[in-house]
């Protein structure tokens, strides 16, 4: 029996949200999460593979707003739920989920897609590449002694989840105007995804915490968290999780991580998806307590390739002739002029010769400013002369690197 891909109904979410989760390895999943991700469901961009009435294989798409170097913000897909039930892998579906979504990015004139990648392996074929990594961060409570700091003069305050729905996103997109990798979150997003109102235990960890920063009034960055009862012969060693802490300022930073460091009780305090830049690393008395443990995050695939090259700002001068090869989306492939600088670029179709040759998935690496061109090429994965690259990795790399503190 052939298999049918469209995108799903209302009525099919229940059962498209259970082959999600089997194809992830876990039948079950509970009543409020789901009901937190069908609020988000954009129904015409979430597509299913059917085999008869059965649900085999699922992906979907949030759409928003992505900010790119030099503070554009630019229409991304954002591609989510890609599952293959265990029964049905090996037979091209995930392909062509693939080939039909992107075709549908294409046609919604949407220059990039993203995602976060549940295996590495998979989506290098597709013409994604890994554009942004992450930390992890880990620390001794007992060892997390600033020595070096902003100075920090206004006043933490902790705030209820309503309060905290109505300060934070102001923070979120003040940082976000200027950070490549971060997108825009709505209403519904913040109230479903970022901080919904009921969520899992979390292995263990108990109720959240909401705290802002703020001078003269005005919130300028906050944090939430979650903490885990513990103890070591009687001695509290609780951990203290960071979901997220954001910042609009030095000050603000450093006065976060001040209160987290004081909250009493906690033995450990760790943090996910943090910035790979990450200040406080140089802020701390001793360093080397603060383990840090890299992982890849986000992951940009090039729809539109003068549209998305155009959209960005460049570091200095660039005039380069890039020979994009893109097997997976033929539209994509061909050589394209650039010429851009901090001010502006314009990037067209061209017959010159080529300067650089790339595969789709790794310019999509090296778009957010985060990955070289010449590493690239010492990888045996992009060709073009050495000073050449080096001029394109000036040109194209940014400050700060590009950073997503939040799976979708």
């Amino acid at each position: 029996m052939s298999i049918e891909i469209r995108p799903i109904v209302p009525e099919e979410f229940d059962t498209f949200v259970t082959a999600t989760y089997i194809g992830f390895g876990s039948p079950a999943t509970e009543p409020n999460e789901t009901a937190n991700t069908k609020a988000l469901c954009e129904y015409d961009r979430t597509l299913a593979g059917f085999d008869g009435e059965e649900v085999v294989s699922t992906t979907g798409i949030f759409s928003f707003e992505m900010t790119v170097p030099g503070g554009g913000s630019l229409p991304t897909a954002g591609v989510t739920w890609v599952s293959v039930k265990p029964t049905h892998r090996r037979r091209g579906l995930l392909t062509n989920m693939m080939r039909q979504q992107l075709s549908d990015v294409r046609d919604r004139n949407e220059p990039i897609a993203a995602l976060w990648a549940s295996e590495s392996v998979i989506y290098g074929r597709f013409g994604y590449g890994l554009a942004a990594q992450c930390h992890g961060l880990k620390i001794d409570r007992l060892r997390a002694t600033l020595a070096h700091e902003p100075p920090a003069n206004g006043r933490t305050r902790l705030i209820s989840r309503d309060e905290a729905l109505a300060v934070f996103p102001k923070v979120y997109d003040n940082v976000r105007a200027e950070q490549p990798g971060m997108y825009t979150r709505s209403e519904t997003w913040w109230q479903n995804h970022t901080i919904p109102e009921k969520e899992g235990r979390g292995g263990r960890f108990g109720g959240r915490f909401y705290v802002t920063y703020e001078e003269d009034g005005e919130p300028l960055g906050y944090a939430r968290y979650r903490t885990r009862e513990d103890d070591e012969n009687y001695a509290p060693a609780g951990v203290l999780g960071v979901q997220e802490l954001m910042s609009a300022t030095d000050s603000a930073y450093a006065g976060l991580w001040h209160y987290l460091f004081g909250v009493d009780l906690i033995g450990t305090i760790q943090a996910r998806l943090r910035r790979v830049d990450e200040p406080l690393y140089w802020m701390l008395a001793d360093p080397r307590r603060l383990v840090r443990t890299p992982n890849d995050s986000l992951w940009v695939r090039v729809v539109d390739v003068p549209a998305a090259l155009e959209a960005r700002r460049y570091a200095g001068d660039v005039s380069l002739v890039i020979d994009v090869r893109d097997p997976f989306c033929d539209w994509t492939e061909g050589r394209y002029q650039l010429d851009g600088g901090p001010d502006g670029a314009t990037c067209k179709r061209t017959d010159a010769s080529a300067d650089i040759t790339v595969n789709a998935a790794d310019l999509g690496a090296a778009y957010m400013g985060g990955t070289q061109f010449s590493l690239l090429a010492r990888a045996g994965r992009v060709d073009g002369d050495a000073d050449v690259l080096r001029r394109a990795d000036a040109a194209f790399g940014w400050t700060p690197l590009p950073w997503t503190p939040e799976v979708f």
